[in-house]
């Protein structure tokens, strides 16, 4: 089954992760890297970043886009792909870096866009790599 298109003025929860959950962000220039081409396509692709947390083996953003339905698709290829090129030719690295395809959940409710804020903030803090959201510098 086909995953519905992303729409135009939807907040979206876009998430994914490493091969095998393997370790995608190794040192703090990927981070750097990977939040700056962030900075980048979101501007190139018109893609308001609401919310966003970046960590060793996945990131987590939430987003949404007003002016074309294709806006977030591009905006994630185009992201995901860049980072790839980079990490493999950063770390000699051959092959797939994410496994498949990002995911996307719509977020259709005020309380939904609450907790999943809050899900995101507290990222890092449940795998105990900080003690509070304000500390983790690869997220806001």
């Amino acid at each position: 089954m086909r995953k519905p298109k992303i729409r135009k003025n939807i907040v979206y929860h876009i998430y994914n992760r490493g091969v095998s959950k393997r370790r995608i962000f190794k040192e703090e220039q990927d981070y750097r890297f990977f939040l700056h081409r962030v900075s980048q396509y979101k501007k190139k692709y018109d893609v308001k970043i609401v919310s966003y947390c970046v960590m060793p083996n996945h990131f987590h953003l939430l987003v949404r886009s007003s002016y074309k339905d294709e806006c977030i698709s591009m905006f994630m290829k185009s992201l995901q792909l860049s980072y790839a090129h980079y990490f493999n030719f950063k770390y000699k690295h051959s092959g797939h870096v994410f496994e498949g395809t990002y995911k996307n959940k719509v977020i259709d409710t005020l309380t939904y866009l609450t907790r999943i804020i809050d899900y995101i903030a507290m990222n890092p803090v449940r795998k105990k790599l900080v003690s509070s959201p304000k500390q983790w510098p690869y997220s806001g």
